[in-house]
């Protein structure tokens, strides 16, 4: 296959891609295959109608799994069984070279629970192994627009408390003339989370880490703010600024996954706004801006903290992940 580095000028492409599978994955999102290109090297291909990706993760190449791009396709991924075996089985010759090269399996990672029974019918002796910390919290937008009901009373109660502590604050839609704003958050994020890790980690190898993590993030933000016009042209990039006293105190990041599902990429909020309800503020305001039906708040990393605050807002539904190794 002829393998290329994924990049600003394959959005169009990826962006088609995602419209016509009706993604609700965030993986599979045209905005985060480019935007993490760095962090996992990240190469597509396209073979007779067929986009290809793989990536490194953890020191190993791994593959995604391959998604139509004709426009014959009318009804998503299962579409076509026979099609889409024959691509995974190209793809299989194709890399065929690794397997024996490494004496390892080829693996499909951070794929979808209909993605994995396909390769298992495909090759019954295929190892699945589940990630729950790559698993997809995916909410009804009306839901987190809304927050009726009593089960999300404690959020309604986190906003009251904000407006009551607050009352001159303002949410703006992200745009070209408030990116700065953003960025301003996102530093000022940045030394607090560092302070705070260092503070919380045992060792100084794992807040080595995790300062390593937050920086790589940071260019990764940067990099979208940096390049909003392009993404806010083919792929609908939008998410909202938190203003506190006319002071930037929160922002978002979001894009356009397909038409039913809007990826909101990053959230942040300066931790003297976040105690005070600051997350559930903007995470509300933006809300009430979109306009498709479902929002994907991605994944949990594995943090307990983060996972119990997706879990608060009561998903619709959370895509399960898989890796197996073929």
């Amino acid at each position: 296959m002829n393998w290329k580095t994924t990049s600003l000028e394959d959005l169009p492409l990826l962006q088609g891609c995602a419209l016509k599978n009706a993604f609700f994955a965030n993986n599979y999102g045209a905005v985060n295959s480019i935007l993490y290109e760095k962090k996992f090297h990240s190469q597509i291909a396209v073979e007779e109608g067929w986009l290809f990706e793989k990536f490194t993760y953890g020191g190993e190449i791994c593959f995604a799994f391959p998604h139509f791009l004709r426009e014959s396709q009318q009804d998503g991924l299962l579409t076509g069984k026979e099609e889409v075996e024959a691509a995974v089985k190209e793809l299989l010759r194709s890399e065929a070279r690794l397997e024996s090269a490494s004496g390892k399996s080829l693996v499909f990672d951070n794929i979808l629970s209909e993605e994995k029974e396909i390769l298992l019918r495909l090759f019954p002796s295929a190892r699945s192994i589940q990630r729950p910390e790559s698993g997809d919290y995916v909410y009804r937008t009306q839901d987190l627009a809304s927050l009726a009901g009593k089960k999300l009373s404690r959020k309604r109660n986190h906003i009251h408390q904000f407006q009551n502590k607050y009352a001159d604050f303002s949410f703006e839609p992200l745009n070209c003339d408030n990116l700065s704003y953003a960025q301003e958050i996102e530093e000022k994020w940045l030394l607090e989370a560092g302070k705070r890790g260092g503070k919380e980690s045992a060792s100084s190898n794992l807040a080595d880490d995790i300062r390593s993590d937050l920086q790589a993030e940071r260019e990764i933000i940067i990099s979208a703010l940096k390049n909003f016009a392009d993404f806010e042209k083919e792929a609908g990039m939008g998410g909202g600024v938190l203003f506190v006293e006319k002071k930037p105190a929160a922002f978002c990041i979001s894009s356009l996954l397909s038409e039913r599902v809007t990826d909101v990429h990053f959230e942040k909020c300066l931790s003297s706004y976040a105690r005070d309800g600051g997350y559930a503020v903007i995470n509300n305001d933006f809300s009430k801006t979109v306009k498709t039906e479902f929002i994907n708040r991605e994944e949990d990393l594995g943090l307990e903290g983060l996972r119990k605050a997706k879990l608060s807002y009561y998903p619709a539904m959370v895509l399960e992940k898989w890796r197996v190794e073929v």
